[in-house]
């Protein structure tokens, strides 16, 4: 098959690796440990090991941290900070011959979901990845916007509440703080008297969904502190649509709805009246996201 893209997503655990069609879907996945106490062109080495007779044109590495994009180079990341220097597409480049790209993880996402969830139609789009941590992406004009120094987009770190929960980037009141896993469990915590174990998400998605006492309340307060956060950056960036991925985003209404409550109370109605909110289905998209970006500017 010709026409396909190798997306990598770099945890700090594991690397998930995905052979991806031009239409985003992903026929054939593998992961591998990251290991990132290892030197980063071994880590490189080994992903290519890991392709080895797939069929490919273009490979893109979406990594946790910040990237400079242009030389795909790693330029801070909490979890790799033995790779922080390395130019992942140049080495990519180097061994494989094909062409390489990297990104922050969360901008590839984003990516990935503006082109296969949205189809590319709206042109500018701010996207939040709801995981353990909130990332964040910006699409205007239709095009990745990266900011200065590529760290454009990080709406999981706009504070919502002066002096509220400590976030792990060390401030407080973050959106992370109240809408990442973590933040989650928290309030889980704070609500529920018998909070589901193990407390992930999912499990919180299917107690408020079996009428759980409290687990509701859960979702409505982290899907409001949510929407105060992304109603700031439609007020700065004013987009047609806002694009939640990610594993907290599978709790559908659970999180979209308080969210459009607090869209809908906003009083400066222009930038909200023709917004659209959506949380695709979920896939895979830091992998198809980074490979589809590896396509962009052949």
């Amino acid at each position: 098959m010709r026409g396909l893209s190798v997306g990598v997503d770099v945890g700090g655990t594991f690397a998930k690796i995905g052979l991806v069609t031009p239409a985003g879907d992903v026929v054939r996945s593998v992961q591998i440990p990251t290991d990132p106490r290892q030197a980063p062109a071994e880590f490189v080495r080994r992903v290519a090991g890991a392709l080895d007779g797939w069929r490919y044109d273009t490979l893109g590495l979406g990594l946790a941290g910040g990237v400079d994009a242009d030389s795909g180079t790693l330029l801070f990341a909490p979890n790799l900070k033995r790779w922080v220097g390395f130019s992942f597409k140049r080495e990519f480049e180097r061994r494989l011959k094909i062409r390489a790209v990297a990104d922050n993880d969360a901008n590839v996402a984003v990516w990935g979901g503006y082109v296969v969830g949205l189809k590319r139609k709206p042109r500018h789009v701010v996207g939040v990845t709801l995981g353990t941590g909130v990332g964040g992406g910006l699409i205007l004009d239709g095009k990745l916007h990266r900011g200065a120094t590529g760290a454009a987009g990080e709406l999981g770190h706009v504070i919502v509440r002066a002096g509220g929960a400590l976030c792990r980037c060390g401030r407080r009141g973050c959106v992370e703080a109240y809408a990442g896993t973590y933040g989650l469990q928290r309030i889980a915590r704070r609500l529920m008297r018998r909070p589901p174990s193990p407390l992930t998400p999912k499990a919180l998605a299917e107690a408020a969904r079996a009428g759980v006492p409290g687990a509701k309340k859960v979702w409505d307060e982290a899907g409001t502190w949510l929407g105060l956060g992304l109603s700031n950056a439609v007020l700065m960036f004013n987009p047609d649509a806002v694009l939640l991925l990610g594993g907290v985003a599978r709790a559908g209404r659970l999180i979209l709805d308080p969210v459009r409550r607090v869209f809908a109370a906003q009083p400066f109605r222009e930038p909200f009246a023709a917004l659209t909110l959506s949380a695709p289905a979920e896939r895979d998209w830091g992998c198809v996201g980074a490979a589809l970006l590896s396509r962009e500017a052949r």
